[in-house]
């Protein structure tokens, strides 16, 4: 633990360690059953601040700050690995300047193909004439206000184009415009030309049809060609599936194909391109007229029509949405597009100064929520960890994903750092994913565990199991990936998963009711707790209580994984701490959200919950914490050997331990004698001793570590991260970076208390916006060490404001 240092005159306040219910929740794992309702929340300490609704300093800090930390570039780009993003959420295009021609790579959250797989929609290459980029300058910014790209190009004459995809629409605008007159040809690649039925099996790509481990083929994967149609004055394309995998993949799983809807079978997704001015020379190819403007419509559409008049549907749906947009003004259009950018830019920010380093996280900070607004939008179906919507593909097949599904582990990063940066609307993706697949896991648990099973390859028989379960590889609907799940069954259980590395890792399910527990603490949202939370929270109590034996009166939670190297486990400590955490807190929700038949059920079960796993060795399991214990992977396992710190699952995500909470010098230590740790395991990109660092108040480490995290991979945009393991480019470091800067800055303590500078560089001034529990905004400045801030609405807790100097000695190395 650091030592205290001394704190300047200001308004800065020591840090109260508040015991509220959180700090009471790690209580219960060291006391008898029932002793939980003895700890109350002590008094608090009062906030700091003024009280006003609107600070006068907050007035015009985006459009004064954010400008400056744009990406430009000056000359042009050799591949897509030099692109930029753009999109609204939903419909985004890679864009780069190659050569002579200005390139949009065409994708969608919602163009799903019949393998499972998340496709690209198609290729537009725009020619200029005359050329821009033959000669003169060259200049290519993305304005973070605006989102948008704009380039600059050419000398006789300079030609300025503006690509942006409308906030609220289905259309990427491509706007020109120049002195002097020119024309701009536009020609459209479709990337799957003509029908594959057997590209290679990789099962990298096909895991859904694909044995991930041994290469079995369950299905053979066929690829069908994307159909030119013509549609006068425009060049427009669609994808169809005509069938898919979906009832093989959920009969494979003893499942029926009934209980949710099939999202794959009569898909069709594909664009339109229009503009005024533009004339068809081919299908497939578009010229406008000679003049001084230009504006291209570049619309996209995913719908769902298995029946023989699909084109004929689709083609009216994708029509209507394009002439929408053709009928409106440009002016209009870009006037509501920036609303909406400038609404999202003001509920948030964080504006650092002071070094090098201040700038770097700020900059990264600012991109990666860039990125994730980009992407973030299409409903229930989350930001891919590996990609996002901007994977390159291959030559030989341009929809190629390293790891084609949902990781339970890699997936959540994108979605804590949400709550500090209030983007709640852009959880709810993630949120829905589980919430309209609840039908499915519960259904899973019966096909699975309805009776006693013996669980493979442990003699080990599992008692008859309730409630719902997501396996840690997912699919799109909440499928366990079919690959993951194994095709060939021969002589296995219908319970048993051929995907070794994931076999028993449970731990993302207690994971997302943290996160939805978190949630409704940042936003007091009770339709979301009653619809989405609760429904999920008792279905998984109760696969935990009913799914192993118990032993002494406590739940005997083996065999068990945790993470994917230590296996056979007993108890894990990620998966009891989110149990005690969750438990906790679900019978302190308001008594109109939940029944007495719950609360009293969360309490027997609290009882049941098995003690954390700490103390100094694999077989020591103490109560009562000594200088020696740490917190342990599991109670038979002291650190293991997997380097993702399982062991600190109690820090982060569960918060059970932290500034703030009782136990930190034990957290700490924990830390600090970890098995991974960047950057001796740099070449991880889910690396979060970041989020670790700062949780706990480490002031100098999480300098270092959140500085690293904010590393850029091989492609060019610095928005986008390194993705070394799983594809570039990479979403997870930059996601873990910005959840770590947000807790430095602002974090949450016990109860509804909330501690400033948590973890705060004393050579960092900034400027800031950011949301907390107790649906309130916290936004202020600090200025060579006064600080000012405002609480709105102020009354659910306390703003903590702590004043320790951090020692601007970072951290050089792996500690």
């Amino acid at each position: 633990m650091e030592s205290p240092k001394r704190t300047p005159p200001s308004q800065h306040l020591p840090r109260r360690a508040v015991l509220g219910r959180t700090a009471g929740v790690l209580a219960a794992a060291m006391l008898p059953a029932g002793a939980l309702s003895a700890l109350g929340a002590q008094p608090a300490a009062g906030a700091t601040g003024a009280s006003s609704p609107e600070a006068p300093f907050a007035t015009a800090v985006v459009s004064q700050s954010l400008p400056a930390h744009n990406e430009i570039w000056t000359s042009k780009s050799a591949d897509i690995t030099g692109s930029m993003p753009i999109g609204n959420g939903v419909q985004a295009a890679n864009v780069w300047v190659e050569g002579n021609q200005l390139r949009l790579l065409l994708t969608a959250g919602d163009a799903w193909e019949e393998n499972v797989r998340l496709a690209k929609i198609g290729r537009l290459d725009l020619t200029f004439s005359p050329n821009p980029f033959e000669s003169g300058g060259f200049r290519q910014e993305l304005r973070l206000h605006e989102g948008e790209i704009v380039i600059t190009a050419g000398s006789a004459p300079v030609i300025t184009t503006r690509i942006w995809a409308g906030a609220n629409e289905q259309t990427i605008h491509v706007e020109t415009d120049a002195p002097d007159a020119f024309t701009v040809d536009v020609l459209f690649t479709n990337l799957r030309p003509q029908n594959n039925p057997s590209p290679a099996t990789s099962s990298f790509t096909f895991m859904d049809l694909v044995n991930t481990e041994d290469g079995y083929v369950g299905i053979q994967p066929k690829i069908w060609a994307d159909g030119v149609q013509n549609v006068p004055g425009t060049v427009t394309w669609a994808h169809h599936n005509g069938a898919s995998a979906y009832d093989k993949i959920m009969r494979l799983q003893k499942l029926d194909p009934g209980v949710h809807d099939d999202p794959l079978t009569g898909r069709t997704f594909g664009g339109q391109v229009r503009g005024s001015g533009f004339a068809a020379v081919s299908p497939a190819r578009l010229l406008s007229a000679n003049a001084t403007s230009h504006r291209l419509d570049i619309t996209l559409h995913s719908s769902i029509d298995a029946s023989t008049g699909w084109r004929k549907t689709w083609g009216k749906q994708i029509g209507d949405l394009a002439d929408a947009s053709a009928r409106t003004p440009v002016e209009q259009l870009r006037a509501d597009h920036r609303t909406w950018w400038d609404q999202y830019w003001n509920r948030s920010y964080i504006f650092a100064t002071g070094d090098a380093d201040a700038a770097k996280v700020t900059k990264g900070w600012l991109h990666t929520r860039y990125v994730q607004a980009v992407a973030g939008r299409t409903p229930a179906m989350p930001i891919r960890f590996n990609g996002s919507l901007f994977t390159p593909g291959r030559p030989d097949d341009p929809d190629f994903r390293m790891w084609n599904s949902y990781h339970g582990f890699n997936q959540r990063f994108s979605y804590w750092n949400m709550l500090g940066s209030g983007d709640f609307d852009l959880m709810q993706p993630y949120f829905d994913q589980y919430a309209d697949s609840l039908p499915l896991a519960k259904a899973r648990v019966q096909a699975f565990w309805g009776r006693p099973t013996v669980a493979e390859p442990s003699t080990v028989e599992l008692p008859a199991t309730q409630g719902a379960m997501w396996p840690e590889v997912m699919g799109l609907w909440g499928q366990a990936v079919g690959g993951e799940y194994g095709w060939n069954r021969t002589g296995h259980a219908d319970s048993w998963f051929s995907g070794s590395w994931t076999r028993w890792l449970y731990a993302g399910n207690v994971e997302i009711v943290t996160m939805m527990l978190d949630y409704f603490s940042h936003t007091r949202d009770t339709a979301f707790a009653r619809d989405k939370l609760l429904p999920i929270a008792r279905e998984v109590v109760k696969f935990y209580d009913t799914h192993w034996h118990h032993k002494d009166g406590k739940i005997e939670m083996y065999p068990m994984y945790s993470g994917e190297g230590d296996r056979n486990l007993h108890n894990p400590a990620a998966d009891t701490a989110g149990l005690h955490r969750i438990l906790g807190e679900l019978q302190t929700l308001p008594a109109s959200l939940t029944t007495s038949a719950d609360r009293s059920y969360w309490a027997e079960v609290e009882g049941r919950l098995p003690d954390l796993a700490v103390g100094a060795n694999a077989q020591d399991n103490d109560t009562a914490w000594g200088p020696g214990d740490r917190l342990k992977t599991a109670h038979d396992v002291f650190l293991g050997t997997d380097t993702n710190n399982q062991n600190l699952y109690p820090v982060f995500p569960m918060r059970l331990f932290g500034a703030g909470l009782p136990h930190l010098d034990l957290a700490v230590a924990s830390y600090q004698g970890r098995r991974g740790k960047y950057p001796a395991n740099g070449t991880q990109d889910w690396r979060h001793d970041a989020i670790h660092a700062a949780y706990l108040g480490l002031t100098a480490e999480a300098k270092f570590q959140t500085v690293g995290a904010f590393r850029t991979g091989t492609w060019r945009y610095s928005g986008f991260g390194p993705g070394s393991s799983d594809g570039e480019p990479g979403q997870e470091a930059h996601a873990i970076a910005k959840t770590a800067l947000q807790a430095m800055l602002l974090h949450p303590g016990a109860g509804d208390d909330a501690i400033l500078y948590n973890a705060w560089p004393s050579e960092w001034d900034v400027q800031f916006k950011l949301h907390t529990t107790g649906g309130r905004t916290v936004q202020g400045r600090l200025l060579n060490g006064e600080s000012e801030h405002t609480v709105t609405p102020e009354g659910a807790g306390n703003v903590i404001v702590d004043g320790r100097d951090s020692g601007a000695g970072a951290s050089t190395g792996a500690r």
